[in-house]
């Protein structure tokens, strides 16, 4: 099994505005800008407020109307009905990147992105002054099914004709669907193949505690022994530091998507299993 931390949303190249930590810990990944995108972020809404209207709010001023809703993950943004169907969709560098690491079905995303908590002032919501940036881990996906978008994809799944990697033809196009159940190497869970962390809590937290957001703490489990089999995109030995209880992770700033093999790992599973816990005791 192949866990990918799969960096999504908004950041400083994509929208330049960090994704919101509400004051009761809801998490909400902001979908990045697409000028042609089929969905627009009127139709997205957060406790009926408009992303169009929070991202203003926000101080997104430079953001166009349309979005990539990508992956589309969370059920929360728009109005679901039984032909929704969760879909992840990759292309050009960042797919031929999963290819050559061997990401295939039953292996795990983990999305995460940047993020940094908000207050209500006068009634408009803005970052609280003082917030730390951080990345955050907020959904998964696990694989099921990895298809080329095309006619006949379209044809089997009426349910994705909006989503940006089905209505738009890009290099390496490829659409990820999730698996029913999630199973992880314990065994399988009640949790859907996909979905959300709807909540901050410490453990999703990627960033160390008073570091810059790009320098993570990670389990002791993490530590490659050989660095040639270490996170991809992290393969320096210069990128990590060791300490009795936790990893130091200096993460890339470029790249997507970063594949580790649990073959070539300490044991995950603890660190997984505290990571879903929460979620599975609450089905």
């Amino acid at each position: 099994m192949k866990i990918i931390l799969s960096r999504k949303g908004t950041d400083s190249s994509a929208g330049g505005l960090a994704s919101p930590i509400f004051p009761d810990g809801r998490l909400l990944s902001l979908p990045i800008p697409q000028a042609d995108g089929p969905v627009r972020y009127s139709q997205l809404h957060q406790d009926n407020l408009p992303l169009s209207r929070l991202i203003k709010q926000l101080g997104g001023k430079q953001w166009r109307s349309a979005c990539h809703l990508d992956p589309d993950i969370d059920p929360r943004l728009k109005s679901v009905d039984e032909q929704w169907l969760p879909a992840f969709g990759q292309s050009g560098s960042a797919q031929r990147h999963l290819e050559q690491e061997g990401v295939g079905v039953g292996d795990l995303f983990l999305f995460f992105g940047w993020f940094r908590e908000v207050e209500k002032v006068r009634g408009r919501w803005q970052f609280r002054p003082g917030a730390a940036d951080m990345h955050h881990i907020y959904g998964w996906l696990q694989v099921g099914e990895i298809a080329t978008p095309d006619s006949q994809l379209a044809a089997r799944f009426p349910q994705l004709q909006q989503h940006p990697h089905l209505v738009k033809d890009y290099p390496f196009n490829t659409l990820y669907l999730p698996t029913p159940r999630l199973t992880l190497p314990g065994g399988e869970t009640d949790l859907p193949g996909s979905g959300c962390f709807n909540h901050h809590r410490p453990e999703l937290k990627l960033t160390r505690e008073g570091a810059t957001r790009s320098v993570w703490r990670l389990p002791p489990a993490f530590w490659p022994d050989e660095f040639e089999q270490a996170l991809s995109y992290h393969r320096q030995p210069w990128r990590w530091q060791q300490t009795d209880e936790e990893v130091v992770l200096q993460a890339a700033a470029r790249g997507q998507e970063f594949v580790l093999d649990l073959a070539f790992s300490g044991d995950i599973a603890p660190w997984l299993e505290q990571l879903f816990r929460p979620l599975c005791q609450a089905e």
